[in-house]
């Protein structure tokens, strides 16, 4: 005996039938597969190991939130810098990786990122990530979640400290007494490798600070200030110092940066101004012999200003899953994840509250804690073109610091032009 459906579906078409079994059937396969989602996320940290953590983050994330897919476009560093250009007009991701400072406010002013200030409020992550949320924001918005950092200092090597009597310098008198005392021993003073230019640029960025503080180094970056500034030029005066009583390593421009660093750790030079690269380029059981201290107070009064580059990560404005994404980031930003992120590429976790396992990337956390302000890195801080131009005068003044007039007459015209 038929029942009252079969009877009626007798007189429907057969198309009518197929229709009305695809509804069905829909409706049997339930709402997971109608409510499925694509989460693509678009970066440049294609490293093993950060490949790695994000590819488990992202596992995890599925795991937590049955129906989303996250898709991740992993690509190397060069060629992402090209394509974020394009694709964050044309076919935007949902979440897209970036530096930060004027890398990112190149892409805020054009509207190109969402707005985050809220999502920091809901998450509570101003405090956690107060060090960084200036390299982050534009005005008084947030527009990326810090992903990591890198602190800058001086790396030393321990036992030529010791043996020369040494302590960490605390002023800058104290630093070119000791690279005094190094060099008449045969010690280099200063190892430094600045045919990658970007090498240099700390010596010019930390005087700056110490000199002048943080808000005349900022100004300066962002074209407000003049590099022929009489305090621009104490700035280089200070610089010259060291350079004209032969402290640097000789022909520093043959050097790559990594190509200077064993010569710190064989003892034939004292002291790199650098990032943690110099721990991790060197064989773990040579970490213990390399000491670190920060750039030493030049002027008494100025506060500690310190460089802190951020890397962070960004929702594109033409996003199609915005809340998902802040989900994703929600997610992300949680300590452990975004400590395993920073671990897995040897650079430090973009949030203060964390713990670490090695003692070293501790003291940094505190050392970022420390600042009463941070920049970032000249030619983050900066327009493109202008830290082109200002790398390769800071390389030429380190070979012929009697150039000093003519480059930052140089640098002043090509600030005129580019910030006019």
């Amino acid at each position: 005996m038929l029942n009252q459906s079969a009877i009626r579906i007798r007189g429907l078409s057969r198309r009518a039938v197929t229709a009305a079994l695809a509804v069905v059937l829909a409706g049997l396969a339930g709402p997971a597969l109608a409510q499925t989602q694509t989460l693509t996320i678009n970066t440049d940290r294609s490293g093993a190991g950060q490949k790695a953590a994000m590819t488990k983050i992202a596992a995890d994330f599925e795991a937590k939130n049955p129906g989303v897919k996250v898709t991740i476009n992993f690509s190397d560093v060069e060629s992402y810098k090209t394509s974020i250009r394009n694709f964050l007009v044309t076919t935007p991701p949902d979440i897209a990786f970036w530096f930060t400072g004027a890398r990112m406010r190149a892409f805020t002013k054009r509207n190109l990122f969402e707005d985050l200030t809220s999502f920091f409020a809901e998450q509570k992550l101003d405090e956690p990530m107060k060090p960084f949320l200036a390299a982050v924001s534009d005005g008084d918005k947030r527009f990326m979640l810090p992903t990591n950092f890198t602190t800058w200092g001086f790396y030393y090597n321990k036992d030529l400290f010791e043996k020369a009597g040494l302590t960490p310098p605390k002023t800058w008198d104290e630093l070119m007494a000791a690279a005094g005392k190094l060099k008449a021993s045969g010690v280099i003073p200063f190892t430094i490798g600045t045919r990658d230019l970007w090498a240099n640029d700390l010596w010019f960025d930390y005087l700056n600070l110490r000199e002048n503080g943080l808000d005349f180094h900022m100004a300066l970056m962002d074209g407000k200030e003049s590099y022929t500034d009489p305090r621009i030029k104490k700035v280089f005066d200070l610089w010259a110092e060291p350079i004209k009583k032969g402290y640097f390593l000789e022909n520093a421009s043959s050097y790559g940066w990594q190509e200077a660093i064993p010569l710190l750790s064989q003892g034939r030079a004292a002291m790199y101004l650098l990032g943690p690269y110099v721990r991790t380029s060197l064989p773990a059981e040579l970490h213990e012999r390399i000491g670190f201290f920060k750039f030493p107070e030049v002027k008494p009064g100025v506060p500690n200003y310190e460089e802190l580059s951020v890397n962070g990560v960004a929702i594109p404005s033409g996003a199609k899953n915005k809340a998902l994404a802040k989900q994703f980031l929600a997610f992300f930003a949680q300590p452990q994840n975004i400590a395993d992120f920073a671990k897995a590429g040897a650079v430090l976790p973009g949030r203060t509250d964390v713990t670490l396992d090695d003692p070293f990337s501790m003291s940094q956390i505190e050392h970022a804690k420390s600042a009463k302000g941070s920049s970032q890195f000249y030619d983050r801080d900066t327009d493109p073109e202008m830290a082109q131009i200002g790398m390769r005068g800071f390389q030429e003044f380190l070979a012929n610091p009697e150039r000093v007039d003519t480059i930052l007459q140089r640098l002043e015209a090509a600030r005129a032009r580019i910030f006019k």
